[in-house]
Order: structure tokens, then sequence, then C-alpha cells
């Protein structure tokens, strides 16, 4: 009976390294994970921000345009 009981043991001390080594495994790879989604993150905002800035310069210009027709209005107006 103590023979039993001792294997028993031992082989719960032998799954509880599996399970300590499968944490350790799923612990890098849900950090490799991370990682990823960080850098895709950084990414997808690095072109937003493209996007933005352009659209921004557009509609700089377009106004900029918008304001010279007007003030060329307004001198024929005047003269």
């Amino acid at each position: 009976m103590e023979k039993r009981i001792i294997e028993i043991l031992l082989q719960l001390q032998n799954d509880m390294k599996e399970v300590k080594t499968d944490i350790q495994e799923i612990h890098e790879i849900v950090n490799r994970i991370e990682a990823s989604q960080t850098e895709d993150e950084v990414g997808t905002l690095i072109v937003a921000k493209k996007k933005t800035d352009f659209e921004i310069d557009f509609i700089n210009n377009k106004l900029t345009e918008m304001d010279k027709r007007l003030f060329i209005l307004e001198k024929r107006i005047k003269n």
C-alpha cells in the first residue's frame, strides 16, 4: 500500500512539473502575442495619422485657396 501511495505521489509530482512547463510556455506565448498586438496598434495609429495629416493639409490648402479668391473678389468690389 505504501508503495502504491509513493507511486501516486511521484506521478503527481511529474504531472505538476509538466503543468508548470506548460504554464511557462503559455506565458511566453501570451507575451509574444501582446508584443505583436502592440506593434499592430502602433502601425494602425501611424497609418491613421498619415491619413489625418493628409486630410488636414488638403483642407488647409483648400481654405487658403478660398481665402485668396475671397480677397480678390473683395478687392474688385472696392475698386
